[in-house]
């Protein structure tokens, strides 16, 4: 992208999802946190003898820095915005346009202008804001960008949320969707480990590269690794594990059948 379109999209408070540095996540344990751990009742990451990880538009907002505050996003079918969409892009009735398809346009399109704009807004509710379940663009996302200057004044981060949770309510142990990149930073973030780095960049998706997760997740499941982890407060205002788990953190040691065991202790923000 040229930097007068990255401007465009700072423009709308979206920069933060510039700033991503982990292209990829790894699928198996992102799909296990979604379909196992997910509950969308409570809107928590449940980990059966860990504790609860709440997820919040807050979560939202360390993470993506996307907007916090104004409107409902209305993620709904629009006839209106449908025939808006269909005419500007030339999409065929009845049709909606694949992920590759507009990723194809935008990387040909060197211009700064609101079809590049609206092209990679439709790229980022379909993949990193709603969790994707297709290959394809779903018109439902048509709505909220026809009108390009509203769509700063818009909550995305409640949106977020409350895309996952219904998202994750019409799911099976046998259908995912493609992992959740949401989770599992919320998931990572939540955790400190001994002799590893963390930066404290924000937005909190710029602090995490591939090889930084697959440490921090091989360290999670290795089993010879004592203690593995100490959980901690984040920027997040979230409660986590400590606080569900056990009442005194004097160096407590919660242990596990499997042999593996926490030292747990609080480091709170300031």
């Amino acid at each position: 992208m040229t930097e007068p379109q990255k401007n465009m999209i700072r423009d709308v408070d979206f920069g933060g999802l510039l700033k991503i540095e982990c292209p990829t996540i790894p699928a198996a344990f992102a799909n296990w946190l979604t379909v196992e751990c997910f509950d969308a009742e409570t809107s928590e990451l449940v980990l059966p003898g860990r504790g609860r990880i709440s997820v919040t538009a807050q979560s939202v907002f360390d993470i993506f820095r996307l907007p916090n505050k104004g409107d409902e996003v209305k993620y709904e079918l629009d006839v209106d915005a449908i025939n808006f969409i269909q005419s500007k892009y030339d999409i065929v009735r009845e049709s909606a346009p694949k992920i590759e398809e507009i990723l194809n346009k935008i990387k040909s399109d060197k211009e700064a202008n609101e079809d590049f704009l609206r092209s990679w807004l439709m790229i980022a509710v379909s993949t990193f804001l709603c969790p994707p379940t297709s290959l394809g663009i779903s018109p439902r996302c048509y709505p909220p960008l026809v009108d390009l200057s509203r769509v700063k004044k818009l909550n995305w981060c409640e949106f977020v949320v409350n895309q996952l949770k219904v998202a994750a309510k019409k799911l099976n142990k046998n259908n995912s969707f493609k992992g959740c990149v949401l989770l599992f930073i919320i998931y990572a973030d939540s955790l400190a480990v001994p002799n590893v780095e963390i930066p404290t960049t924000m937005p909190r998706i710029a602090a995490w590269t591939r090889n930084l997760l697959d440490e921090v997740i091989k360290l999670d499941t290795n089993r010879d690794v004592k203690p593995p982890f100490f959980y901690h407060y984040s920027n997040h205002n979230q409660s986590f594990f400590p606080a569900q788990i056990i009442g005194k953190f004097n160096g407590g040691r919660l242990s596990f059948p499997n042999g593996r065991y926490i030292q747990l202790c609080i480091i709170k923000s300031t």
